[in-house]
């Protein structure tokens, strides 16, 4: 019986889960459900903004003097 700790995203306390089983279930400590990966980082959060951001500003740019005045 092999068993893995996973930390609580919301408390950060640690919990022990048995691999066999496929249900993580709840926290043990404050009841929230257990997520077996972390949710995306804010590198790569920016990482996808970036491209978006200067598309935009370059957009702009080119209807500020393409525009008709």
């Amino acid at each position: 019986m092999s068993k893995e700790v996973i930390t609580c995203l919301y408390c950060q306390s640690p919990n022990e889960i048995d691999n066999e089983q496929n249900d993580i279930g709840n926290c043990e400590n404050c009841g929230m459900p257990l997520t077996q990966h972390a949710p995306e980082g804010r590198l790569s959060r920016l990482k996808r903004f970036l491209p978006f951001f200067w598309a935009i500003v370059i957009f702009c740019l080119v209807m500020i003097f393409y525009l008709p005045r």
